[in-house]
């Protein structure tokens, strides 16, 4: 795995950065359970996806003020396409939140917020 900094904070920019890296575990994790969690359930998805983005004040990298360089906040969002019932795909996405281990470890440091669209409407938790 190659991991770096921007070129704006001393870095080369030829790979992601350890922020990046959290983000993405999150993403990763959360699709793969639901993935898991939609076979176990005999929900039969044609598509998944899922991104995540966060929060954070770069400030606190350089102690600039009271600046906190921890994440503010993290936003999880699933899209799945699915002839199955959005119930059930509510259901498989909330057994995902409860059994993805990174969101359950990243849930104790910050705020998470989950969206998720079915068939591309959103759907609520």
């Amino acid at each position: 795995m190659i991991q770096d900094e921007p070129e704006s904070v001393a870095g080369t920019g030829t790979g992601p950065t350890p922020t990046d890296f959290l983000i993405a575990s999150v993403a990763f994790c959360e699709n793969v359970v639901f993935a898991r969690n939609a076979v176990l359930n005999d929900l039969d998805i044609q598509a998944l996806e899922t991104t995540a983005s966060g929060d954070w004040d770069m400030k606190g990298l350089f102690e600039i003020g009271s600046a906190n360089p921890s994440f503010r906040s993290i936003l999880v969002e699933t899209r799945v396409r699915t002839n199955g019932p959005i119930k059930k795909a509510v259901e498989v996405a909330r057994m995902t939140h409860n059994r993805c281990p990174v969101h359950a470890t990243l849930k104790k440091a910050t705020k998470m917020t989950f969206k998720l669209f079915v068939n591309d409407v959103e759907a609520s938790l």
